[in-house]
């Protein structure tokens, strides 16, 4: 397929996907145009910096990886500015707040018919009957721990019930949320192993010294303008032009038309399928977003903790996390920052008019100990994040293949990127190592004067069991 050479590449979304395959090309002398929603760079790893001297990111970000490739790119972008931290997660259980991962010392300090209970499910597995959530975990962790912790943090979460959620969303949820792969969560005999070693490995993670992690796509954006390749910030795509099956421009709500040789999509499904006006054949895929409440308080919390699951239906919050843990530059000297977490969809009225939820937000500070007092906050903002998780209900994958098939069947030059655009639940690393690979096959093909079709530049960590769509 021959490559139209004057014209430039075109990537839909300046998240850390497309901002790393932008810099990739733009060094090789590729035209280069990114297109981004945001009125910032950075997607999901975008930060948000306040008068009151506060800066929060979107939830828990860091940068770890097994990947030598991966943190050499991170070391190359950030140059000196970087620092080690280690890892302090929690989770929030009858009424503690335990490190996760778990060590021994935390488990005997849970209720003992708890344990019990546990224990005998190490020898009364149930085979799953069905690919959902919640006969996997019931298989890999038992009935106790499926009911006291996962179903009610995964309902409370997604606001879909486990039995009509596919597997996948247990097993990126679990791999994402452990991190370090010396710690085996992937069943109850792993969990049970890895807390009879009594220490949790000493997890380090990389993470700016000069802000919050938006100054990693800040610095991969300007790598990428002083190469002569184009941002276009506050500017949402609005059409696909397209002739006998390929993209020849993409035109912008703010009325501008960018001529394309090939397209990365790293966007919502959702948003393609609308402005490519499929046919109503063409299965629709949902996404979860969030309202973030950033919170400042006069007072800081104890125990300190990077960030905290809360599995306890009654509490409204699914996490929360502390960015003085990250950087303790984030928050003004003595204050504390509090990031909450709310999912929703955008149809929900905690999307819609977040004020009322803030007292709710708060009730639930009071519970979680991270408030002594209402007065004690002195300041706080609401960030609307658009589409942050692809929602993977039980019948996903057959969706799911018919929208790829819909996409690469209308369009040639049309490639699917990162982890709205592939619809598959990524942090920071895995995206950058995706995109190192498209990046590698796009520009030996291009370097040899024919590119194939765009599905062949398309890459993700989708090798997980049980995870082919």
């Amino acid at each position: 397929m021959e490559n139209h050479q004057d014209l430039p590449v075109v990537i839909v979304g300046a998240g850390v996907a497309g901002l790393t395959l932008g810099l990739k090309l733009a060094e090789a002398g590729v035209p280069v145009v990114i297109l981004e929603r945001e009125k910032t760079v950075g997607g999901l790893a975008r930060s948000f910096s306040y008068a009151n001297g506060a800066t929060f990111d979107i939830g828990p970000h860091r940068f770890h990886s097994d990947s030598d490739r991966v943190n050499r790119f991170v070391f190359e972008i950030l140059g000196e500015d970087y620092h080690w931290i280690r890892r302090n997660s929690t989770l929030f259980l009858f009424g503690k707040y335990l490190p996760w991962p778990m060590t021994l010392a935390n488990v005997v300090s849970l209720p003992l018919p708890l344990l019990v209970q546990a224990g005998l499910d190490l020898f009364r597995r149930r085979k799953a009957r069905t690919d959902s959530f919640e006969d996997y975990i019931i298989e890999r962790y038992g009935r106790v721990l499926y009911r006291t912790f996962f179903q009610p943090y995964t309902e409370k979460f997604l606001d879909y019930t486990c039995s009509n959620l596919h597997r996948d969303w247990a097993v990126t949820g679990i791999d994402r949320a452990t991190i370090d792969k010396r710690v085996d969560t992937g069943s109850l005999w792993g969990v049970a192993k890895s807390v009879l070693r009594s220490n949790a490995p000493d997890t380090q993670f990389i993470y700016p010294r000069s802000g919050g992690i938006g100054v990693f796509s800040e610095r991969l954006a300007e790598r990428i303008t002083r190469l002569g390749g184009r941002i276009l910030t506050s500017a949402p795509v609005a059409a696909l032009l397209s002739e006998a099956g390929r993209i020849t421009a993409v035109r912008t709500e703010t009325g501008e038309t960018v001529p394309a040789s090939h397209v990365f999509w790293s966007g919502s499904l959702d948003t393609l399928r609308t402005i490519g006006c499929a046919p109503e054949s063409v299965p629709r895929l949902h996404y979860m977003s969030t309202v973030l409440f950033n919170y400042v308080t006069r007072k800081r919390v104890e125990p300190e903790f990077q960030w905290c699951y809360f599995g306890d239906k009654a509490m409204e919050a699914s996490r929360a996390c502390l960015p003085r843990c990250f950087n303790s530059a984030l928050v003004p000297e003595g204050k504390e920052g509090i990031c909450v977490e709310i999912s929703c969809s955008e149809d929900a009225a905690a999307w819609r008019d977040p004020a009322r939820l803030d007292c709710v937000v708060e009730t639930f500070l009071l519970h979680a100990k991270m408030l002594r007092s209402l007065e004690d906050i002195e300041d706080y903002h609401v960030e609307h994040i658009h589409d942050t998780y692809p929602l993977y209900v039980l019948n996903y994958p057959r969706k799911l293949r018919g929208m790829f098939a819909w996409a690469h069947d209308s369009w040639d030059n049309l490639s699917l990127l990162g982890r709205c655009g592939r619809f598959w639940y990524n942090n920071m690393d895995h995206s950058i190592e995706a995109s190192l690979t498209v990046a590698d096959h796009f520009l030996a093909d291009k370097a040899g004067g024919r590119l194939r079709h765009g599905r062949d530049y398309e890459a993700e960590d989708r090798y997980l069991e049980g995870a082919s769509p």
